[in-house]
C-alpha cells in the first residue's frame, strides 16, 4: 500500500473518530433528531416522483387523451412538490437547530475543559491561540449546521433513490448517463487530501492573527509611548496577507471543484440527450421517459453540487475540530484525587519538603528553578519572602496553591501531601492578591464578592477594611458600577485596594500577596499598610515584596538565592549579620536616597 494511501486511511478513520464526537454533542436532543431524521427520507422520496410523474404524463395520459388521468397525475405532481419543500424546510430547520445545541453543549465543555487546565498549559499557549479554538472553530464547526452542510444525508438519500429509479426506467441509458461519474470521484479524492491541508493552514493563519491582536491590542499603551504603531501595522500586515493566501489556496480547490461538477453535470446531459434521441427515433425510448431522464440527471447533479459547496465547508469544519479535539485531549494533570480528602481547618502549618522544581523538564542545572527548598509556615504566622527577580519567590507561591507540582519533594498542609487534599478546598484556603490586579466585567460588587457567596452588607464591610468603600461611593453608581475592561476606570491603586477587599470577603485561611503593594503610591500605599494590620491580624501570610514597609510587619523573613534559601530570620536579626539580605536593603536605601 503506498505511503498516501496509508496517510488517506488513517485521514478517514480521524475522521470517523471526530464525527462521532461531534455527533455525542448533537444527539443529545434525541427527539429533535429522530423527528429531522423521519423527514430525510421523506424528502428524498419526494425528489423522485415529479419527473416519474412528467413520465406518465407524456408517456400514457397524453397518448390515452385520458383528462381524468391528466389531472390526477398534475395534482400529483403539485403534491409532491410541496412535500418535497416541505420535508426539505423541516430536515433542515430541525438540524439546524439541533446543530446550534450541539455547538453550544460543545463550547460549553470546551470552557470547562480550558478552565481545569494546568498553569503549564498557559505558559505553553498565547490566549490568542486558545481563544481561536473557542471562537473560530466552533463557529467553523458550527457552520456545517447554519450552510446546510449538514444535509449532506439527504443529498445521499436523494441521490441514490435518483440512480434506483433511472436503473428502473431504463438501465442502458443510466449507465450512458454515468460514464462521467467516475473522474469526478477521481477529482472529488484527489481535492480532498489537499484542500484539508489549506484549511489547516488557513486555521493556522487566524490563530496567529488572534495572538496578535490580544497581545498588542492589551500593550497598546506600550506600542504608543515607544512610537511602534508603524512597525506593528506592518507586522500585521504580513500576517494578514499570509491569511489571504492561505484563503487563496482554499478558495482555488473550492472553485475546481464546483466548475468540475458543473461541466460533468452538463456533460452527462448532453450524453444523454444525444443517446436519448437515437432512442427515440427507433421508438426505443419513450419522449416522456427522455424528459425524466434529463430531469432525474439534473437532479442527480444538484446534490452533487451543492456536495461540491458542502464539502469545502466540511474541509474547513474538518481542520476546526481537528484542533479543537487537539484541546479537548489536552491531558488536566493537576485533579483531586478519586479519594481525595476536603482540606479542614489550618491546625499547624503549611510546609515545602526538600523541594525541587522546574517549569519545562530540567536538561541542565539551570532549569531548576527551586533545587531542595524545605520551608515552614506555621499557623498565625506571616512570613516574607525575599530576594532577587528569578530566585523562585512567586513559584513558592504556586506550589502551595498546586498550580504546579514538584518534580521531586513534596507540599504539605499539616503534614498531608497537597496532592491527597481536595483541591477546590485547598485553594478556597488561599486568597492571592497579585501586584498586577485583574477585574472582571461585571459590577464593582459582582468583582467584590466574586471568590465569596457574600451579601452586599458583608462585601462594604471588608471595603471599609480596606479604605476602598469612601471612593467607590463616590462614583456615580456605587457599588453598581461597571468596572471597564481591564478595570481602566480605576488607577492602579485603587485596583489594589479592590483586590485586598476582595480578598478579605474570601475570609481565607491563609493570605498571598504576590509583590501586592509595589504598584501603589506612597498615599495609597500608607492606607493599605493601616488595612493590612488588621488583614494580617490572626491569619497566616505569606508576602512577596520588595518595600520594606511591608516586610518588617512579618515574624520572618526567608531570603533566597538561585533557588535556595540563604538566610531566615526577622528583619532585625538579618540586618545584625553581614549576608544577602542586608546587601539588598541598603541598595534599595540608596536607590530611595538616589
Amino acid at each position: 500500500m503506498t505511503s498516501m494511501a496509508l496517510e488517506g486511511n488513517a485521514r478517514s478513520q480521524a475522521d470517523w473518530k471526530m464525527l462521532k464526537r461531534l455527533l455525542v454533542h448533537v444527539m443529545r436532543d434525541k427527539r429533535l433528531l429522530l423527528f429531522a431524521l423521519i423527514a430525510y427520507p421523506l424528502d428524498a422520496l419526494a425528489a423522485i416522483l415529479p419527473p416519474f410523474l412528467v413520465r406518465q404524463i407524456l408517456d400514457v395520459a397524453i397518448p390515452r387523451h385520458d383528462a381524468d388521468l391528466l389531472l390526477w397525475f398534475c395534482g400529483a405532481y403539485l403534491a409532491t412538490l410541496f412535500l418535497e419543500y416541505g420535508a426539505g424546510f423541516a430536515s433542515l430547520y430541525a438540524m439546524g437547530i439541533l446543530g446550534q445545541r450541539g455547538m453550544q453543549s460543545l463550547r460549553r465543555d470546551l470552557f470547562a475543559h480550558v478552565q481545569r487546565l494546568p498553569a503549564s498549559f498557559f505558559d505553553r499557549n498565547p490566549v490568542g491561540r486558545t481563544l481561536t479554538r473557542l471562537t473560530n472553530d466552533v463557529e467553523a464547526v458550527s457552520d456545517v449546521f447554519a450552510t446546510g452542510a449538514v444535509t449532506i444525508i439527504a443529498d445521499v438519500l436523494t441521490i441514490c433513490a435518483v440512480v434506483g429509479m433511472m436503473l428502473w426506467l431504463d438501465v442502458r441509458l443510466t449507465l450512458l448517463a454515468f460514464l462521467v461519474v467516475p473522474p469526478l470521484v477521481l477529482m472529488a479524492a484527489v481535492m480532498q487530501r489537499y484542500a484539508r491541508i489549506s484549511f489547516r493552514e488557513v486555521r493556522k493563519h487566524i490563530a496567529r492573527i488572534n495572538a496578535y491582536l490580544a497581545e498588542h491590542i492589551g500593550g497598546m499603551g506600550v506600542v504608543q509611548t515607544f512610537r511602534q504603531e508603524a512597525r506593528t501595522a506592518q507586522e500585521f500586515t504580513k500576517l494578514s496577507a499570509e491569511f489571504r493566501d492561505a484563503n487563496r489556496d482554499a478558495i482555488f480547490y473550492d472553485a475546481v471543484l464546483f466548475a468540475a461538477v458543473e461541466a460533468i453535470g452538463t456533460a452527462a446531459v448532453a450524453v444523454l440527450i444525444w443517446f436519448g434521441a437515437l432512442d427515440m427515433t427507433t421508438g426505443i425510448v419513450g419522449a416522456g421517459t427522455l424528459v425524466a431522464f434529463i430531469q432525474y440527471i439534473r437532479r442527480f447533479f444538484v446534490p452533487i453540487r451543492d456536495l461540491s459547496t458542502k464539502y469545502t465547508v466540511l474541509q474547513s469544519a474538518f481542520a476546526s475540530a481537528e484542533r479543537i479535539f487537539q484541546l479537548l485531549d489536552e491531558r488536566v494533570t493537576i485533579v483531586s484525587e478519586s479519594d481525595a480528602k476536603p482540606m479542614e481547618q489550618l491546625r499547624h502549618e503549611v510546609a515545602l519538603e526538600d523541594v525541587w522544581f522546574a517549569y519545562r523538564e530540567p536538561e541542565q542545572d539551570a532549569d531548576w528553578v527551586l533545587r531542595g527548598v524545605s520551608l515552614r509556615v506555621r499557623k498565625g504566622e506571616r512570613v516574607a519572602l525575599v530576594g532577587a527577580t528569578g530566585c523562585g519567590k512567586t513559584t513558592i507561591l504556586k506550589l502551595m496553591t498546586r498550580f504546579y507540582e514538584p518534580q521531586k519533594g513534596r507540599v504539605t498542609v499539616d503534614g498531608i501531601d497537597i496532592r491527597e487534599l481536595e483541591l477546590t478546598s485547598l485553594r478556597r484556603a488561599f486568597a492571592v492578591v497579585l501586584q498586577d490586579v485583574h477585574l472582571f466585567s461585571g459590577t464593582v460588587m459582582e468583582n467584590l464578592s466574586f471568590g465569596a457567596d457574600a451579601t452586599p452588607a458583608a462585601v462594604e464591610a471588608a471595603a471599609k477594611l480596606v479604605q476602598a468603600d469612601d471612593f467607590v461611593r463616590k462614583l456615580e453608581k456605587g457599588y453598581a458600577t461597571e468596572v471597564a475592561e481591564w478595570g481602566a476606570n480605576f488607577s492602579a491603586g485603587e485596583r489594589q485596594l479592590l483586590a485586598f477587599a476582595r480578598a478579605m470577603v474570601a475570609n481565607p485561611q491563609v493570605l498571598v500577596l504576590d509583590e501586592a503593594t509595589s504598584n501603589v503610591d506612597t498615599e495609597t500605599e500608607a492606607r493599605i499598610d493601616h488595612a493590612l494590620d488588621v488583614l494580617l491580624a490572626d491569619r497566616t501570610a505569606i508576602i512577596v515584596a520588595h518595600r520594606l514597609s511591608t516586610v518588617r510587619k512579618v515574624d520572618r523573613i526567608v531570603v533566597l538565592q538561585r533557588g535556595q534559601i540563604v538566610e531566615e530570620g526577622s528583619h532585625a536579626e538579618l540586618m545584625r549579620g553581614d549576608g544577602l539580605y542586608k546587601r539588598l536593603v541598603e541598595l534599595q536605601f540608596a536607590e530611595q536616597m538616589g
